[in-house]
Order: structure tokens, then C-alpha cells, then sequence
């Protein structure tokens, strides 16, 4: 279906979100449910088995939200902050393998987007900035200052939140943001190919790895090996699993149905 501010494109099995509001795609409310309403397209969508999310253009994956109109009323704000944290939870716990592909800058609501994103790859041109501090702005999407401590450590979160500068690919690496950086001129084919890779993996086994990892901080760690159990007994009775083994023995890509 037609969106007003993202992009949805298939080739194989990979299906591409684009986040769609040039020059920087800021984050509107209006983007956000897009967001949603398209993750749930693809998640229901049997063909789709990674979503890569990436922005439009290069000067940015995306700067954050939109605040031209200045500050929002009350209400309004509480709207968005509830619409952000909707988004945060949706690309954490979708059933499906979600790669951020990040060029330019990656701010505020972007940055939230991207870092709940499984895989996150960097352009090379990749900035990262998380200066809420600077600006009086409380972050409140569920990342920053409930998500991030988890994903990188405190002592790193706070190094980010307190100093609020500037990051570069390379460092944001370093700190554990970004799962790869890739020069700009072998962008578009790397995440390609690693998306194609991801893509050909077993569903049920990437759905076990979601769920279970997120229960580890969002639940308990006694969840945490519940949920292991469980998809442990799922995935020995599935057909994926008897064609994993077989192709495994016939030396050939396996074939899997996600059943």
C-alpha cells in the first residue's frame, strides 16, 4: 500500500523501509505511524524474511524530530513521545530480522529507530549525536534512558548523555553502536549482500533469538531460559530444522519455510 512519508520496496527476500522526508527525514507523527503501519505490512507479508530500514538520500538516516513548528502543546507532546516509544517497540520485537542501514546523521528519534534495529550498519558518512542535554530536552522514547545502558553499559551510556558530542562511525563502532562500517562507496552492495544472507535464515530461529534476548533485560533472566526451552522444542519439531540437516549433509543452501 501507498505511505505518505516512508517507502516500502521487495527484491527477494528482502524488503526495504525507507524513511521518506528530505532533506534530513525529521520524524513526524505523521512518519511514525507510517513506521508502524508498514512493519506491520511486512511482518504479515510471508515473502519478507529481513527489513532493511534506512532514510531517503545521504545527508541523513535521520535528524531526529521534527521541530519546526516549535515546542508542541502538552498533549500533543505525550502523542509523540507515546508514538515514539510505539515505534522503539515495534522494530524490537517484530518478528522478523530488522538491519538499520545508517548515511549521515542518525539523531534524536533516528537514533532511537536505528539503535533498537538488530544489525546496524554504518556508512562511512555516518554522525551520531545525542545531545538532548544540550537542547533541555528530556530524551523519552525508551532508548537512551532506558534501552541504551542495557545495549552498551552504563559507563558508555553515560559517557554519550553527559558529554553529548558529536560521534563518527568509527567511534560509535568502538562504543558498540554499529555493528560494521562500510566505506560509502561499498555501501549500498554490502547491505545488500548481508541482508540477502540474513534473509536466508531459519524464521523460527530468529524469532527465538529476538524474543529471548530482549527478556534478558526486559523480563528476567529466568524468562530469559523459559523462552530459550520453549523455542528450543519449537524449532527441534519444525520442518526447518529437519531441512537445515539435510542441507547441512547435502552441501547445499538450505530452503527454509519458517514452519
Amino acid at each position: 500500500m501507498p505511505y505518505e512519508t516512508v517507502l516500502v520496496a521487495h527484491e527477494g527476500g528482502v524488503s526495504t523501509l525507507t524513511l521518506n522526508r528530505p532533506p534530513v527525514n525529521a520524524v513526524s507523527p505523521a512518519l511514525m505511524q507510517d513506521v508502524l503501519a508498514a512493519l506491520d505490512e511486512l511482518e504479515v507479508r510471508e515473502a519478507t524474511r529481513c527489513i532493511v530500514l534506512t532514510g531517503s538520500g545521504t545527508k541523513a538516516f535521520s535528524a531526529g524530530a521534527d521541530l519546526s513548528g516549535g515546542p508542541r502543546a502538552p498533549d500533543e507532546a505525550a502523542r509523540f513521545r507515546e508514538l515514539g516509544r510505539r515505534v522503539v517497540d515495534r522494530v524490537e520485537t517484530i518478528g522478523k530480522p530488522v538491519i538499520a542501514a545508517i548515511r549521515g546523521w542518525c539523531i534524536g528519534g533516528g537514533f532511537a529507530m536505528a539503535m533498537a534495529c538488530d544489525v546496524r550498519l554504518a556508512s562511512s558518512t555516518a554522525k551520531f549525536r545525542t545531545g538532548d542535554a544540550y537542547l533541555g530536552v528530556v530524551p523519552s522514547w525508551g532508548m537512551s534512558l532506558v534501552r541504551l545502558a542495557h545495549y552498551i553499559g552504563r559507563n558508555r551510556t553515560l559517557d554519550m548523555l553527559m558529554l553529548g558530542e558529536d560521534m563518527d562511525a568509527g567511534a560509535a563502532h568502538a562504543f558498540g553502536l554499529i555493528s560494521r562500517v562500510i566505506h560509502e562507496s561499498e555501501f549500498d552492495a554490502e547491505v545488500r549482500r548481508l541482508a540477502e544472507r540474513v534473509a536466508g535464515g531459519a524464521p523460527i530461529t530468529f524469532r527465538a533469538i529476538k524474543e529471548t534476548i530482549r527478556a534478558q533485560y526486559w523480563q528476567t533472566p529466568e524468562e530469559a531460559q523459559r523462552l530459550e526451552t520453549r523455542w528450543a522444542e519449537i524449532g527441534a519439531a519444525s520442518e526447518d530444522f529437519r531441512e537445515g540437516v539435510a542441507a547441512f549433509r547435502d552441501k547445499r543452501p538450505p530452503r527454509f519455510k519458517g514452519r
